[in-house]
């Protein structure tokens, strides 16, 4: 059984994630289960033709409620029995989560007593999910593992005066200063500080600036916060996607080291593709992944992990690398990564996600997705290339989120190009 929701991350909200819980299906097999917070018919009808995608039985939790699709999982009655019964036909049941927590953990244990059979989570336990995702956590293990500059100038902040004195602080030396709600994801919670409006507004304004920002971000008001530098001369944005399975069965592995495509002041994801490094920092790149995945896969994670970093240049003109966090689950990138091995049955040689808003005034549908790519869109048994849809459109504006998957990285990049202007030609 999948579950793709995304609401269980800190400051996500349903009205956030929309359809974004779809993207988990691209990974499910005939008789497997996968619940989302609204259906899609359109988008199942596309899995299923283009993508040989079938036999799925798509289930619906409350769409506005708050609660994770997890939680809602084991506490509505109507969605617990249906699981139950799938249960209880198939024998035995395994729980993917886009984010392991504590409430899937919860369903595992309520599912296994009323049914008296075995329900296992493919994911760590509650309290290692946590850490892994954790910025200020993550910081201090590869300051340690990777060395003390491995590292953006970061600090931790117990309370709000504490959080406008490090930014002050960081501001003396710095253009920006960012400050991070560290169990959130991507650029949810970055509330970033340039060094003229740190010193116009002086301690007591920024004191009180940070926190309505903070409150504006849906905040719940825990400490510590992550007070650190927000970089400068940034080249590239790597991002290293891994797989760690359990320690008995063998030692992490890296899939593939991707650039992601950031915009916006607070660093907001819109794709990726293979990267492009010289071998020397891609080895950096590896052997740093790998050493801390090690000691990740020790403290008992398992399952997907992506690690991401800067590559900058610094006033001397030398390129230094920062790690910047960990995500010790799911994401944009791992999940095409494996939908494309999973349809081609090898890893691609060239691949592009894009997760992007149109300048369209309508929503784009799957349906006028589907009749402007034409020929470009991959279809399962008959193409060894083309555009792989990854999730339904957001319901209220136009967005495209999909994946270009080639033999080689230069051919992925030329059919994404040509599906963006067939996007343009077929509105």
């Amino acid at each position: 059984m999948f579950i793709g929701d995304q609401v269980g991350i800190a400051l996500f909200t349903p009205a956030m994630v929309r359809f974004h819980d779809h993207r988990m299906a691209l990974l499910a097999k005939p008789g497997d289960i996968v619940v989302v917070r609204q259906r899609c018919p359109e988008f199942e009808a596309y899995l299923s033709e283009y993508l040989g995608i079938s036999q799925v039985r798509f289930l619906e939790a409350r769409a506005a409620d708050p609660a994770s699709v997890a939680k809602q999982c084991w506490s509505d009655p109507r969605l617990f029995r249906n699981l139950q019964e799938v249960l209880e036909a198939a024998g035995s049941l395994t729980l993917y989560a886009y984010l392991v927590t504590g409430h899937l953990w919860q369903l595992a244990e309520a599912l296994a007593a009323a049914a008296q059979l075995p329900v296992y989570v493919a994911g760590p336990s509650p309290r290692i999910s946590r850490r892994v995702n954790d910025k200020l956590w993550f910081w201090n293990v590869a300051r340690e593992i990777a060395g003390q500059d491995s590292v953006p100038p970061t600090a931790f902040a117990f309370g709000p005066a504490a959080a406008a004195g490090q930014i002050a602080r960081l501001a003396r030396n710095s253009e920006q200063v960012v400050v991070k709600v560290p169990d959130s994801a991507g650029a949810a919670g970055n509330i970033l500080f340039s060094a003229a409006q740190v010193k116009a507004l002086g301690t007591a304004g920024l004191r009180g600036q940070l926190e309505q920002q903070l409150r504006a971000t849906g905040w719940a008001g825990g400490y510590p916060v992550l007070v650190g530098v927000w970089e400068s001369g940034v080249k590239k944005s790597p991002s290293v996607q891994m797989w760690l399975p359990h320690a008995e069965e063998g030692p992490p592995e890296i899939l593939g080291v991707f650039e992601q495509r950031v915009v916006g002041h607070e660093g907001k994801f819109v794709g990726a593709r293979f990267a492009s490094l010289d071998r020397e920092m891609e080895g950096k790149l590896a052997g740093d992944a790998l050493r801390l995945a090690t000691m990740f896969q020790k403290a008992g994670y398992f399952g997907p992990c992506s690690l991401d970093a800067v590559l900058r240049e610094t006033p001397s003109e030398d390129d230094q690398l920062h790690w910047i966090e960990c995500n010790g689950r799911w994401s944009g990138v791992s999940i095409p990564l494996a939908a494309a091995v999973h349809l081609l049955g090898q890893r691609p040689e060239g691949i592009v996600v894009v997760q992007e808003n149109l300048e369209l005034e309508a929503p784009y549908e799957v349906s006028l997705q589907c009749s402007s790519l034409g020929d470009l869109l991959f279809r399962r048994g008959q193409s060894r290339e083309g555009i792989v849809l990854i999730s339904p459109p957001h319901p209220l504006r136009a967005s495209f989120n999909a994946a270009a998957i080639a033999g080689s990285q230069k051919r992925a990049e030329n059919l994404m190009e040509e599906a963006f202007q067939g996007i343009k030609a077929g509105i």
